[in-house]
C-alpha cells in the first residue's frame, strides 16, 4: 500500500467515545455475549428485527441493485472507530491456518455456502438480489463474506443481511485487499476497519425505532461482530494467518470454486462443478456483487440436488463446531500456487488497483 493509502486509512482511525450519545441505548451496553452463543445455539439474526424494519418490497430488492459504478477517483472512506477497540474481535481461539473444509463428525452431510461482497478502491459494486431472494424463499443457510467498504457503500443491504437469521457476515477486508503484498500494520487495518463498519451499522441498526420496538433480546440475537475472515484473491502469507490467530478471527477459504466471476459463466456449469465436488463438510465460493455470473439461477439446480443427498445447509461458523478442520498454511483457489497472477494484475488492491486491459476481477 503506498504512503497516501494507508495515512488515508490512519485517519479514520479517530476514538468517537462520546458517538453513541446519538442512541438513547448506552454504546457500552453488553452485546458481545450473541455473538459467540454455544455449539449449534449460535444464532446470526432476528425474523422480528428484519421484518419490522423492512417491508418484503424492501427485501425483495430492485435490478438496479446490481449496478457496478468504476470510477477511479473513488478512495476508501474508512469508519470512524468507537471505544473499545477490544470488542471488535471474538474472544474464543479461533483455528490455525486457513479452513478450506472440515471433516464432519459422523460423516454429516453439511455443507457452508458462501457469497463474496468485494468492493475495491476505484469502484462501488453491487448487491445481486436474486441470489438472496433465493436463499430467503427456500430458507437456505449462508454466509456472505463483506467488504468493509462494501458495507459502507450498501448499508441498508449489510443491515438486511444482519439482520436476517439466515445469514452469518465474515469480513472481506476493507478494501479487497491482497494480503499476501501488503505490511503487517496494513494488515491490521483492512481486518479492523471491516470489524469497525459492521458494529458501527449494527449500532445503528440498535437505534432504529422499529428494532428497539422489536426489543433487546431480539438485537442480541444479532452477532456483535463478524467471527470469521475471507482473504481477497485467496491470498495470504505467514503474517497474515498469524495475525488472524491472535485476533481469533477463522480464516476460511474453500474447497469449491464456482467460477462464478469468470465471464461467460452459465448456470448448468456452475451446478455441475458443485455437484461433482461436494462432500461433507464443503465450503462453496460465490458473489453475490453484481459480479457472479448465472449464480442465482445455478442455485435454483444445485441446491435442490443437494438437497436430495441428504445434505443440510449451514453457516460457516456452523460448520467450524461440527468436526475438525482441514486447513493448509499456505492459501490458495485449488491447487498451492495457482492464485499468484492477482499479484501482478491488482497490485495490493487497496490503492487504486493497476489493472491490466480486460483483466478479470475475481474472487
Amino acid at each position: 500500500m503506498q504512503g497516501g493509502s494507508i495515512q488515508l486509512l490512519r485517519r479514520g482511525i479517530i476514538l468517537f467515545v462520546t458517538l453513541m450519545v446519538v442512541c438513547a441505548l448506552p454504546w457500552s451496553m453488553p452485546v458481545a455475549a450473541s455473538a459467540e452463543a454455544p455449539s449449534s445455539g449460535l444464532t446470526f439474526g432476528s425474523e422480528k428485527v428484519l421484518r419490522s424494519c423492512w417491508s418484503e418490497e424492501e427485501l425483495q430488492g430492485k435490478p438496479q441493485d446490481k449496478i457496478i459504478i468504476l470510477a477511479r477517483e473513488l478512495l476508501p472512506l474508512p469508519p470512524r472507530l468507537i471505544a473499545p477497540l477490544g470488542d471488535l474481535f471474538p474472544s474464543k481461539p479461533a483455528p490455525a491456518n486457513s479452513v478450506r473444509r472440515i471433516i464432519p463428525m459422523g460423516n454429516k452431510k453439511v455443507i457452508a455456502l458462501t457469497f463474496d461482497l468485494c468492493e475495491q478502491a476505484d469502484e462501488i459494486t453491487g448487491y445481486d438480489y436474486e441470489i438472496v431472494n433465493y436463499l430467503r424463499a427456500h430458507q437456505i443457510r449462508a454466509t456472505f463474506f463483506a467488504g468493509g467498504k462494501w458495507m459502507q457503500s450498501h448499508p441498508d443491504k449489510a443491515m438486511q443481511l444482519m439482520a436476517d437469521p439466515l445469514f452469518e457476515i465474515g469480513n472481506h477486508t476493507w478494501s479487497h485487499a491482497n494480503m499476501r503484498v501488503i505490511a503487517k500494520e496494513e494488515q491490521r487495518q483492512q481486518i479492523l476497519l471491516t470489524q469497525a463498519q459492521y458494529r458501527e451499522l449494527r449500532r445503528q441498526l440498535s437505534c432504529w425505532p422499529c428494532a428497539r420496538q422489536a426489543g433487546q433480546k431480539e438485537m442480541d440475537k444479532i452477532p456483535a461482530i463478524p467471527l470469521c475472515f475471507r482473504f481477497p484473491y485467496g491470498a495470504c502469507n505467514t503474517e497474515g494467518l498469524q495475525l488472524l490467530k491472535r485476533l481469533n478471527l477463522a480464516a476460511v477459504q474453500w474447497d469449491i470454486v464456482t467460477e462464478d466471476s469468470t465471464k461467460g459463466q452459465t448456470a448448468g456449469r456452475i451446478a455441475r462443478i458443485v455437484l461433482k465436488n461436494a462432500q461433507p463438510g464443503s465450503i462453496i465460493i460465490c458473489h453475490a456483487n453484481g459480479r457472479g455470473h448465472e449464480t442465482a439461477q445455478a442455485l435454483a439446480l444445485f441446491i435442490p440436488e443437494l438437497q436430495k443427498r441428504g445434505y443440510d445447509f449451514v453457516t460457516v461458523s456452523e460448520l467450524l463446531t461440527l468436526g475438525p478442520f482441514f486447513a493448509a498454511s499456505a492459501c490458495y483457489e485449488l491447487t498451492p500456487g495457482d492464485n499468484k497472477r492477482y499479484d501482478q494484475l491488482f497490485g495490493n488492491g487497496s490503492d487504486l488497483p493497476k489493472k491490466q486491459e480486460g483483466s478479470a476481477r475475481t474472487p
